[in-house]
């Protein structure tokens, strides 16, 4: 499927030595597949499936922005992959670790808001998790 065509992309590109930066979405698209495949196995309760899908998809998004940091909607996936974790963790009561991926999160979201992000989706979204998460943050307090 698509992430074949992706993964395949990425050989011939590193092969003809093309400069990362002009793909840098393409890490994106992958960790946006990535991560829905996350949702799909949590449904199916798959514990170990869904934590593999988790962690390529924060992998593609960490490429993503390396290559291009002004990616912001690649930011404001891994500040809502992170806020999925912290949720996680807070079913099992983790109060630490829930408020540091919240502060992950939010750091994430400045990024996608710094920079040169164009995005006005991404910024709004970002803007909006901000927000949500400095109020969980009050409320751990």
């Amino acid at each position: 499927g698509a992430l074949d065509a992706y993964q395949h992309f990425l050989k011939v590109a590193h092969a003809h030595d093309v400069d990362p930066m002009l793909y840098a979405e393409v890490h994106a698209n992958m960790g946006a597949i990535y991560a829905m495949q996350g949702k799909e196995d949590r449904n199916s309760h798959n514990l170990e499936l869904r934590l593999r899908a988790r962690s390529k998809a924060k992998e593609a998004f960490m490429e993503a922005v390396k290559y291009r940091p002004s990616l912001g909607n690649a930011w404001v996936n891994l500040a809502l992959l992170v806020l999925a974790e912290g949720k996680e963790l807070g079913e099992s009561s983790e109060q630490s670790k829930v408020k540091e991926s919240l502060q992950d999160a939010r750091r994430y979201c400045i990024r996608a808001l710094g920079m040169d992000n164009d995005d006005e989706r991404s910024r709004a979204l970002a803007t909006q998790l901000i927000l949500d998460i400095d109020k969980m943050l009050k409320q751990m307090l």
